[in-house]
């Protein structure tokens, strides 16, 4: 496995995808999650995007699914990006792409839910699947979060790849959060005894949380980057070692809900700070 630094999910703008490989290579990141849709958008074609990551030795790691998966009407608006963003990435190199899944519903049940989430993640896991890409989808394990609606709904490891199973494409496997894990009952290697293997994980996030805190309280945020006063709820060396044992070779990205992030001015530090808390917990090889 690897380290990719994914700016926004630590509060840093940074201009443009070049300075995003730059900011990766300073603190020795072989890669980077960044969107096609956003490199269409610079301007940068996929031959400009490869040579840009030779010159800095920085890949792009993943990409978010461009289809809001909150709805039928929604998601059948969005359907036709997913093509489009699969073909760039696929000439760009880039493997991976993820999502998250609401973890309550306030209009289906359990089954009906189920039934329309795999239908819809079968469309888009088939579509990616035709460009040599992975599907990853993230549960929300927080209490608070799935005690919010009117019906609760996946919001486990077990029971987002009873998902990926129903879905069948092969493709698919869990966007692995370690808070979202930690918040669901499973705390450094847990998360383990329900994983078959490397297939079933597709992208990781690493983040801690709040050390005392009762488990059923802690909501979405904060989330603590590793090693930031405060946290050291979660295991991370345990749940980083566990990666190892199955044999994950994907992305490990941080992703912390911060308040001592918000309040520096300087990306640099922050980047900084994140890279030696990852540092000080990733196994030894």
């Amino acid at each position: 496995m690897y380290k990719s630094l994914s700016a926004g999910m630590i509060g840093v703008k940074l201009n443009g995808f070049e300075a995003n490989l730059a900011a990766a290579k300073k603190r020795g990141y072989g890669a980077i999650g960044y969107s096609p849709e956003v490199l269409a958008a610079e301007g940068i074609d996929a031959f400009q995007a490869i040579d840009l990551m030779g010159k800095y030795g920085v890949i792009i790691s993943d990409f978010g699914l461009p289809a809001r998966i909150t709805g039928k009407a929604v998601f059948d608006e969005d359907f036709h990006r997913i093509e489009k963003a699969a073909r760039a990435a696929s000439a760009l190199g880039i493997k991976r792409c993820c999502t998250w899944m609401p973890s309550f519903s306030n209009d289906f049940e359990y089954a009906e839910n189920f039934r329309q989430k795999t239908k819809m993640f079968r469309l888009a896991a088939e579509v990616l699947k035709d460009y040599g890409i992975l599907f990853g989808v993230e549960f929300l394990g927080p209490v608070p979060m799935w005690n919010s609606g009117k019906y609760k709904f996946i919001h486990t490891l077990q029971e987002l790849l009873e998902l990926c199973d129903a879905v069948g494409t092969g493709n698919m496997g869990a966007l692995l959060d370690a808070h979202h894990c930690y918040c669901s009952g499973l705390r450094g290697a847990d998360f383990k005894k329900y994983v078959r293997n490397e297939k079933d994980i597709v992208l990781v996030h690493l983040n801690d949380d709040e050390a005392g805190a009762p488990i059923d309280q802690i909501n979405d945020s904060p989330r603590y980057y590793p090693g930031e006063a405060g946290g050291g709820a979660n295991d991370l060396p345990g749940f980083l070692g566990a990666l190892v044992e199955i044999g994950y070779t994907g992305p490990v990205v941080v992703e912390p809900f911060s308040e001592a992030l918000k309040k520096l001015d300087c990306d640099d530090e922050k980047i900084r700070l994140i890279t030696e808390g990852t540092n000080a917990v990733w196994p030894e090889t």
